[in-house]
């Protein structure tokens, strides 16, 4: 392991002050906003976050059956661009029709442009809160590799090789890296929302026009960004996702709506005093 006495402060204050707390306590900020501005509630964001980690219960596997994910099989074995398509549809495809299915059929208290925002807010922010929660347990680890004896951790030596190689390589990561893994969540989470109000036009309005656009929207940009970060490098895709979330915010006021007007008191209701 790495026995080397000098730690990268920029990179830790980076992670501890910056990112972790974009993709941990962001998304939380936002949904109460949009409670306290708009008086969605928190189920509604709830909602959209349980329909995320439902999504991924398909797509992880459909990645992992079709070779995106694991050792490379299938369509693994696809050139750049195909590879970068299909990572694209099935991001799409998966989460785009279970955001349908859960506002359409499972939650339809949730409707309009206000409940989009809060539904939108959750989706993204969850995703958003599962990785800072990777990001801090990796951290953790990384501490304890650095400064606990190698005799405490009780390694056997090709472990300990390893962990001393992933210490190494976390440590070598350039603070502004893990500043941009932090702006990245608050991107996707904005562009959650976007394609959550485009999905619930389908839903209110009955126009599958809606969810079809969502869902090539959502592939395109995914596609996009596989492409770019294996091609332009990092600093270069967060670029290109960071002007897709300013783009995807403008849409997102263009397209908003009216607050609902309050329900009539019944005929003869006493008045308040």
């Amino acid at each position: 392991m790495d026995a080397s006495p000098t730690l990268p402060l920029s990179l830790l204050l980076t992670v501890l002050l910056v990112q972790l707390p974009l993709m941990l306590v962001v998304p939380l900020l936002l949904g109460r906003w949009l409670r306290r501005r708009f008086d969605v509630g928190w189920a509604v964001f709830g909602v959209g976050a349980a329909t995320f980690v439902a999504s991924q219960v398909v797509h992880l596997p459909l990645n992992w059956a079709v070779g995106l994910l694991g050792p490379p099989r299938a369509l693994g074995l696809l050139p750049l661009p195909a590879l970068a398509a299909a990572a694209g549809l099935s991001a799409g495809l998966c989460e785009e029709v279970a955001r349908f299915a859960a506002l359409r059929f499972v939650y339809r208290r949730a409707r309009g442009y206000h409940a989009a925002l809060q539904f939108g807010a959750g989706h993204g922010g969850v995703e958003a809160m599962i990785l800072g929660a990777l990001v801090a347990l990796t951290l953790v680890n990384m501490l304890v590799l650095r400064y606990l004896p190698a005799s405490m951790l009780r390694l056997s030596a090709d472990q300990s090789w390893q962990a001393g190689a992933a210490a190494a390589t976390f440590w070598a990561t350039p603070w502004y890296m893990s500043l941009l893994a932090g702006l990245e969540r608050v991107f996707a989470i904005t562009s959650h929302v976007l394609f959550t109000v485009l999905v619930m036009r389908t839903v209110t309005r009955g126009q599958p026009a809606w969810l079809l656009l969502a869902i090539v929207a959502h592939a395109a940009l995914d596609a996009v960004a596989v492409w770019s970060a294996r091609t332009l490098g990092a600093v270069a895709t967060e670029g290109i996702v960071g002007a897709w979330a300013v783009a995807a915010l403008v849409l997102v006021i263009l397209m908003r709506e009216p607050r609902p007007a309050p329900a009539p008191a019944p005929p003869g209701a006493a008045a308040t005093p």
